[in-house]
């Protein structure tokens, strides 16, 4: 008699992690695509802090978004090795795509290198590469989350109905 209300209770749950399984795949994705459109802003934000500001480019990374905090007292570290610190937990906090880290690597590496007006253009040019980055996960968060909560819930399905 209780034998069916704890195979009932245990399908239930098999259900349930199947489709959390498949929420968290798609949380995955939208935590990439929130990350490139939160990077796109503080390269806006970084770009006109260039432009009206005349401070070392530390300050104005650590000043121009949230996503980094950049130790600006530490004048021995070189900017790149600075940058390379902060984007190291990247992939893991974000989950990032090696495209996407490369991108990051390459822009730390390059900026505060040149004057003004070339760092500028370096940041305009590494805003529309990240709008394309921005652009591909935002599609692939279309097609997959969806899939992803169906196919976790089949699963969850499929091992409730095997259990029962």
């Amino acid at each position: 008699m209780t034998a069916v209300p704890l195979k009932l209770c245990g399908a239930l749950l098999l259900t349930l992690a199947g489709l959390g399984g498949g929420m968290l795949l798609t949380r995955r994705l939208s935590l990439r695509r929130e990350f490139l459109s939160a990077f796109l802003t503080f390269l806006s934000n970084l770009s006109t802090a260039l432009r009206y500001r005349n401070e070392r480019i530390e300050l104005l990374v650590d000043s121009s978004g949230e996503l980094f905090d950049l130790p600006c007292q530490d004048e021995a570290q070189p900017f790149a090795a600075l940058w390379r610190g902060q984007i190291a937990a990247f992939p893991k906090r974000w989950r990032l795509n090696s495209r996407d880290m490369a991108l990051l690597t390459e822009f730390g590496e390059r900026l505060g290198t040149t004057d003004t007006e070339g760092q500028l253009a370096h940041i305009a040019h590494y805003r529309a590469l990240f709008a394309r980055q921005l652009e591909e996960a935002s599609a692939d968060a279309a097609q997959k989350s969806r899939l992803y909560r169906v196919l976790g819930l089949f699963v969850g399905v499929s091992a409730a109905l095997m259990l029962l």
